[in-house]
């Protein structure tokens, strides 16, 4: 039986060794790579604070009217783009129309009363030019043409704030975006100061933030700061910089500018990496160092023979191109930057030129 077994395995040795089949995933060891390498240094710890914030348009606005009175024409929905100049809504104007037709009959009026007041001062001036009337006289009749002149001109101005106050009877969108909400219905009673719609540009997001006052501190209007949304990466501009901390939270709040472009909706929350630096030590490697083979994130180190060796290591935080090594490596090992999925364990690495940190 022994010899029948021992037979059976002479044969499958030589029938593999024909075809010439390897292992399944067997390294091809010793096979000369070539690959950029970066010599590790430390440096001060570059971490970075996440802190939620919120995309808001930065661009909006509630709408009103200056006017009392039934709300008319309100035919926008919300969530529905409107040009700039477009029509939103109206207020009834009929009291304001009553208000034009009483300005505009004082002015009727008043200019009648000017026409006279203007007949009898070029009659009396002629009879004063050629003393037929005393000193006294004349006084009161150019008193009088100077009020009648005063008068029309007061409703002159009262006729054109009654016109104005029925521009304000039509509200017009001031820029272009959508309705993002509506507070009040066709037939309502609309009053000064109480909103009807609101209006924000979507092309234009910012984010809101708040942080504390070491963060506050390292921050700088137009830094660049990198915001995640949903696994997805974006860069922001410190737009903002509010000095004054709340008085409850002792926080500051941060107003982040968004490129125009981003793939990202207004209401939506977002983390935002605040960078900071610590007193400690720390190493840092390019983001296209760190492997992940089998499961296990490592990098390739490359030991005094020139020959790759595959390094199990703990990443930490990644900020932007960098990753925080916090266990695996140590500062003055080589490790390969480039090619590195064609690099194996026990290959021969051929330098082609060293990478800069």
């Amino acid at each position: 039986m022994k010899k029948e077994l021992l037979t059976v395995g002479i044969i499958l040795s030589l029938g593999l060794a024909g075809c010439g089949q390897k292992p399944p995933h067997a390294a091809a060891a010793g096979e000369a790579v070539q690959a950029q390498t970066l010599t590790l240094t430390a440096g001060k710890g570059l971490g970075y604070e996440t802190v939620p914030g919120t995309v808001m348009a930065s661009q909006q606005i509630q709408l009103g009217s200056r006017l009392s009175g039934y709300l008319r024409g309100l035919q926008v929905r919300v969530g529905e783009f409107v040009r700039p100049g477009q029509l939103l809504f109206q207020v009834d104007p009929a009291d304001v129309d009553s208000q034009v037709a009483q300005a505009q009959a004082g002015l009727a009026q008043a200019e009648a009363n000017f026409a006279d007041a203007q007949s009898n001062y070029n009659r009396f001036k002629k009879l004063y030019d050629a003393q037929a009337i005393p000193q006294k006289q004349w006084d009161q009749v150019q008193s009088q043409y100077q009020m009648a002149k005063a008068q029309v001109a007061a409703a002159r101005a009262g006729t054109g704030s009654a016109a104005a106050q029925l521009r304000y009877a039509r509200v017009t969108a001031p820029f272009a975006g959508v309705i993002t909400e509506k507070y009040l219905q066709n037939g309502d009673l609309v009053a000064p100061g109480r909103p009807v719609l609101s209006l924000a540009n979507p092309q234009q997001l910012e984010i809101d933030c708040s942080v504390g006052s070491a963060a506050f501190a390292a921050l700088h209007v137009g830094q660049q700061l990198i915001v995640d949304n949903d696994g997805k990466s974006l860069t922001a501009t410190v737009r903002d910089l509010v000095p004054v901390a709340d008085p409850v939270t002792h926080s500051h709040l941060v107003k982040l500018s968004l490129p125009a472009g981003s793939d990202i909706q207004a209401g939506a929350f977002v983390q935002v990496q605040i960078p900071q630096v610590s007193e400690t030590t720390t190493l840092r490697i390019p983001q296209r160092a760190l492997l992940n083979r089998a499961g296990i994130p490592g990098v390739f180190v490359v030991n005094s023979k020139g020959v790759a060796e595959y390094r199990m290591v703990r990443p930490g935080q990644t900020i932007g191109d960098q990753v925080q090594i916090l266990a695996g490596l140590s500062a003055g090992e080589r490790i390969v930057v480039s090619n590195t999925e064609a690099v194996n364990n026990g290959d021969r690495i051929e330098s082609a030129g060293a990478a800069h940190d």
